[in-house]
């Protein structure tokens, strides 16, 4: 997070108009608190708080073991199906029910979006190159 924070500061800094670019990040149920705990800590790398946007995934759906298609059921308790997140395509259906978008458009007048995987970190420099195309 830390270098996409730093990314973001560094195209701020060129922006003629010196509003704030956000920062959307989806979590799930796993990950929400130690995503939120790391912002805290690291004062969100230097972002402002409120330009760090958080949208939290549902319960998800069964989890399933094998290519057979079994679900995974908890060790603990035989009648709970474990569930996982849907994945990465929850992000749109979750900005938009957010309402956040449409907030970016109507205060920042923000009219474009980039979406990445975080584990796709380098995709960062080419980012620029692709908006600019």
């Amino acid at each position: 997070m830390q270098y996409y924070a730093s990314y973001i500061l560094a195209v701020e800094k060129k922006r003629a108009d010196g509003k704030f670019l956000p920062l959307c990040i989806m979590v799930s149920n796993d990950t929400k608190e130690p995503t939120m705990r790391l912002l805290k800590e690291n004062k969100c790398f230097g972002l402002k708080r409120r330009q760090v946007y958080i949208v939290q995934q549902g319960e998800g759906v069964p989890a399933l073991i094998d290519n057979e298609a079994h679900f995974a059921v908890d060790p603990e308790d035989p009648y709970t199906i474990i569930t996982k997140p849907h994945g990465h395509g929850d992000v749109h259906s979750l900005l938009h029910k957010s309402g956040i978008t449409k907030k970016w458009q109507d205060e920042l007048g923000i009219e474009y979006i980039v979406l990445f995987q975080d584990t796709n970190g380098l995709a960062f420099h080419t980012l620029p190159l692709l908006l600019g195309v």
